[in-house]
């Protein structure tokens, strides 16, 4: 979606629900990413009635973005709103998962294949034709 600013949509879970908070970024209009985010909810077992309307918030700037256009169930564990309701803000004293942690889990994958699963995950063929 080419001139399309990317669009950051939190879904605010219900506390009687007993779910997390939900959250998506993707590079395309509200409704089309509303919907992506609605989807993956539901393909991940949620229920909609358990969650408020999605809202549209300000881009975060940090590290531990969820890669565009997969639903993230984690990052309200490390980020909230702020009193505006659409700046993020690190939540005070709680630790941001570290980069050895993510260095540590990919040092398992070796030339594009999960040496614990044996799964294939990048596509190494090149054409010398």
């Amino acid at each position: 979606m080419s001139g399309t600013n990317p669009v950051f949509l939190v879904r605010k879970a219900k506390k009687s629900s007993g779910q997390k908070d939900a959250v998506l970024w993707c590079s395309d209009d509200f409704e089309a990413a509303n919907a992506t985010l609605d989807y993956l909810l539901i393909k991940s077992g949620a229920k909609l009635k358990d969650y408020f309307k999605a809202v549209a918030t300000n881009f975060p700037v940090v590290n531990e973005l969820p890669p565009e256009g997969e639903l993230s169930l984690t990052f309200c564990d490390y980020y909230q709103l702020a009193k505006d309701n659409m700046t993020w803000t690190q939540i005070p004293g709680v630790t941001l998962p570290s980069s050895e942690a993510a260095a540590a889990a990919r040092q398992h994958i070796v030339d594009g294949v999960d040496t614990e699963t044996g799964e294939v995950l990048e596509d190494h063929t090149e054409n010398f034709g």
